[in-house]
């Protein structure tokens, strides 16, 4: 009797997102994680990212909410590519994954004190899966920001917020399609190397609790992107693979009619990201700002997250029509834009010598290659006539 009251108290303490995966498993025997991983983070049942009432400031930090340079400096790269396009009278910005407004406040404030040709074609959507900035705005479709202009004049903006689930919403844009820590969180299948061969990881159940088993690959693609990247892996080794990235590519390449994709994550080339360094694989669950392995502990309430292949990412660009027109640090991306400059200007501002350490620290934290410096900025181009060296990317070389 003990026992049976045992298991209906797990069942009731049980996550409805963590039952909908057993149902899953039941039904079909096992899963992907990549279905395990969509279903943690995206299941309208209370996933970590569609859980409205889910603040992910208190479980990560993020460059936007690092400091407002970050944005500042982005946008001076925007009114570059807005000239590159020919100064164009409307310059779409469309942020995916734009959370809490955090990064398109600091963009659209710093666009509207450049000259004014620019901060009149700016037009700013912020775009999410469950935008956090819903429940602070009464579910308003945008918000206004207003700032004085490269010429003195006092100009407003308001952000478009849109409630969507990838780019469906939007078609043959002008302008740029930014995202900040978005692609790490695709969903990955995992892999591990057994005797030679790729075998996947699959979820499934063992006396009840969640557990992994091998199996043949769910889809071929998986070995073919392996194959295709030409990484030499050694047995044992264990690993991700983010397919998702085809169908998001897919969805880039089409949405933008001209312009730039700019992508902002914590990721590497292929050669680095499938290296002895990272033999047992990349992924990373962050709860509170506490770091875990696991993903089968806390589920939906923990963020799942997996380094970017930025190589297939470049290489499914290309396949599609966009060129990689720069890749680097964001350390270096920033500095480039004038990062230390703004450093200086610090120094002018009327704070208290505490505040201002309290500034500078944060500030550093963007730049510092052990901290977010350390991610990586990659745009991409389409169309004509773009293929002038950005200034984020002085002296970059394919």
């Amino acid at each position: 009797m003990a026992g049976m009251l045992d298991g209906l108290e797990d069942v009731r303490l049980r996550s409805a997102v963590d039952q909908e995966i057993r149902d899953l498993i039941q039904t079909n025997g096992r899963i992907t994680f990549a279905q395990f991983m969509q279903s943690c983070l995206y299941s309208p049942l209370g996933g970590f990212y569609s859980s409205r009432g889910n603040r992910i400031s208190a479980h990560f930090g993020t460059s936007p909410t690092s400091h407002p340079i970050f944005g500042a400096l982005i946008a001076r790269q925007l009114e570059q590519m807005w000239r590159l396009l020919g100064d164009p009278p409307v310059f779409y910005v469309v942020e995916v994954g734009s959370g809490d407004g955090s990064l398109a406040r600091s963009i659209v404030d710093a666009g509207l004190r450049m000259p004014s040709r620019f901060s009149r074609a700016l037009r700013y959507v912020a775009s999410d899966y469950q935008p956090r900035w819903l429940q602070s705005l009464d579910h308003a479709s945008s918000w206004a920001d207003e700032s004085t202009d490269g010429d003195g004049r006092t100009t407003s903006m308001e952000i478009q917020k849109v409630e969507a689930e990838g780019l469906g919403p939007f078609q043959n844009v002008v302008g740029c399609i930014l995202s900040n820590e978005l692609i790490d969180k695709l969903p990955v299948h995992r892999f591990a190397i057994k005797d030679g061969r790729i075998m996947e990881v699959f979820v499934t159940l063992s006396e009840g609790n969640l557990t992994q088993i091998l199996g043949d690959p769910s889809s071929p693609r998986i070995e073919r992107r392996l194959a295709g990247l030409g990484v030499s892996l050694p047995e044992g080794y264990r690993g991700e693979v983010n397919l998702a990235i085809e169908d998001w590519t897919g969805q880039l390449a089409s949405t933008l009619g001209r312009g730039f994709i700019l992508t902002i994550d914590y990721g590497e080339l292929a050669a680095d990201l499938y290296s002895g360094q990272n033999a047992q694989g990349t992924l990373v669950c962050y709860n509170r700002h506490s770091v875990s392995g696991d993903p089968y502990q806390d589920i939906g309430k923990q963020d799942i997250t997996a380094l970017v292949d930025f190589t297939s990412l470049m290489r499914q660009g290309e396949l599609l029509g966009l060129t990689t027109a720069g890749y680097s640090q964001q350390g270096t991306f920033l500095t480039n834009l004038g990062f230390y400059g703004c450093l200086e200007e610090l120094q002018t501002q009327d704070l208290s010598s505490a505040r201002m350490e309290l500034a500078r620290m944060a500030m550093m934290t963007l730049v510092d290659p052990e901290e977010y410096g350390g991610f990586k900025v990659l745009v991409q181009a389409k169309g004509d006539g773009l293929s002038t060296e950005l200034v984020g990317f002085d002296n970059w070389q394919p």
